[in-house]
């Protein structure tokens, strides 16, 4: 499992002026070694699906809101967020998706720094049990040691597809950073991290968001 790497904060002036950290872990990547997530953590974070058969996780900031990352929202696919583990599955369009304006695709693909970072818009308002997430004001690259508890719907092993879809949270430390933006985060001791699905994901530093999966 390869370790998680963060991209941290910087202004968002194209995206409704946020300004958030985003977390790496990376491409497409349920939390491997972590647990079920804890009811706050599970009140701030949705699953983020497509048409074209993959999931990611998204941040909520407002009822109609999410933080998410940019490679999760890519063109020429519809999005929806899906509600699960109340009853049934269902479904809430996502009506408009913003990127970050310095996101490179090409970059991203060669695992090269790059804020991959989005918001979309709902079609509809989350359901109560949703509050929104609050975000760093920490402008400052985290020390080597530092953690944080990063959260996802995917899977808990490569290839486990029907692990899928349960929010799950570890706490993983900062071992290392790339290109001034991003942070390398690994457990110790014993494997975990992120993995397919958990892309998008938020990681809470001090009960605020820090950073995005990646």
């Amino acid at each position: 499992m390869l370790p998680a790497s963060l991209l941290f904060r910087r202004p968002l002036r194209a995206l409704a002026a946020l300004a958030a950290a985003c977390l790496l872990t990376d491409p497409a990547a349920a939390i491997v070694g972590g647990a079920p997530a804890p009811a706050e953590v599970a009140a701030r974070t949705a699953m983020i699906v497509s048409t074209r058969g993959a999931s990611c996780t998204g941040t909520v900031l407002a009822p109609d809101l999410l933080l998410t990352a940019a490679h999760c929202v890519a063109p020429k696919a519809d999005y929806a967020v899906a509600l699960v583990g109340h009853g049934p599955v269902s479904l809430i369009p996502i009506l408009r998706v913003a990127l970050h304006p310095g996101f490179d695709g090409a970059q991203f693909r060669t695992r090269r720094p790059t804020p991959d970072l989005a918001l979309v818009k709902l079609a509809e308002r989350l359901p109560e049990r949703f509050v929104p997430a609050r975000l760093t004001r920490d402008t400052t690259l985290p020390p080597r040691g530092a953690r944080f508890l990063v959260a996802g719907f995917g899977m808990t092993a490569d290839g486990a597809e029907k692990s899928a879809g349960t929010l799950r949270a570890v706490d993983l430390a900062s071992v290392g950073s790339t290109g001034g933006i991003m942070l390398r985060l690994s457990a110790t001791p014993g494997p975990a991290g992120a993995c397919t699905g958990d892309s998008g994901g938020p990681a809470f530093a001090d009960g605020s968001v820090a950073g995005v999966i990646n």
